[in-house]
């Protein structure tokens, strides 16, 4: 019976080792699929082109606070450079019922980086369900805002994004300015390890993921003052509501860097 009792023992550590063994395998593998580019890689990407004051850029955002983690310090930097600058909330951060802290969190925010509050639009989609939304409808409504606007330069979630709304949103704006003058660039916010570290890191500098470095793209830095970044972290606090989720948290005060990223893409993938 002992001697039974030893096997069985045995046996249980033996599986333990090999189950412990495949799990790490497994996050190293996971790792090194979707691995950044080192910080010595920003010296190699192109800069974003030079901003005049007669710009007109419009920034669609998903959810509040896209558009403050993934470009707040180009909003800012925009409008000190006498740019202006128009925002497109386009779902209405609702998914956990707080739309309308999210929504004040959102005009404060954007009010921070120096962005009235008449030039903000609220098209309310639900928050999670932009996918299930007339596809046909959602673009008459962007290119309406578009059309409006005028904009010399559009920002949008890159459809490579993990989130279903950046990449519906996406994929929407790139089918509607797909030919057309303005000049548009994607940012990502929602990617399995990214950024890295996932963590508050503002001496390091924002790389993309290897896995979108694609043929047809082209990855930009704009690289934040001393002052821009500054701005975007008070931005960023604003959204006390989002912080107050430890895996929120991390991700918000992991996109405050020394640089922001953005992509031209010539296709939908």
């Amino acid at each position: 019976m002992k001697l039974s009792l030893n096997k069985t023992n045995k046996l249980i550590k033996l599986a333990l080792f090999f189950g412990i063994a495949v799990v790490a395998l497994s996050w190293t593998l996971y790792s090194w699929y979707y691995q950044s580019l080192p910080q010595a890689a920003i010296y190699v990407l192109n800069e974003m082109p030079a901003l005049s004051a007669g710009e007109r850029i419009l920034i669609f955002s998903p959810h509040p606070d896209d558009e403050t983690v993934a470009a707040g310090g180009f909003i800012a930097a925009s409008v000190k450079d006498g740019a202006q600058v128009w925002v497109v909330l386009v779902t209405n951060g609702n998914k956990h019922g707080l739309e309308y802290s999210r929504y004040d969190e959102f005009i404060k925010a954007t009010g921070a980086l120096g962005v009235p509050e008449s030039n903000l639009f609220f098209l309310g989609y639900p928050d999670g369900g932009l996918s299930r939304v007339n596809p046909a409808s959602l673009r008459m409504n962007l290119e309406n805002i578009i059309d409006q606007i005028n904009p010399t330069i559009i920002l949008a979630p890159i459809p490579a994004d993990y989130n279903l709304d950046h990449r519906t949103l996406g994929q929407a704006v790139e089918q509607i300015t797909s030919g057309s003058q303005e000049k548009v660039y994607y940012y990502l916010v929602h990617y399995p390890h990214f950024p890295m570290p996932q963590s508050y890191a503002p001496n390091t500098y924002l790389l993309p993921p290897l896995r979108l470095l694609n043929s047809g793209e082209t990855w930009r830095k704009f690289v934040l003052s001393s002052t821009t970044e500054g701005m975007k972290r008070n931005a960023v606090l604003e959204y006390k509501s989002q912080l107050a989720n430890p895996f929120l948290q991390s991700l918000l005060l992991g996109m405050i860097r020394k640089n922001e990223l953005f992509v031209t893409i010539d296709h939908v993938r």
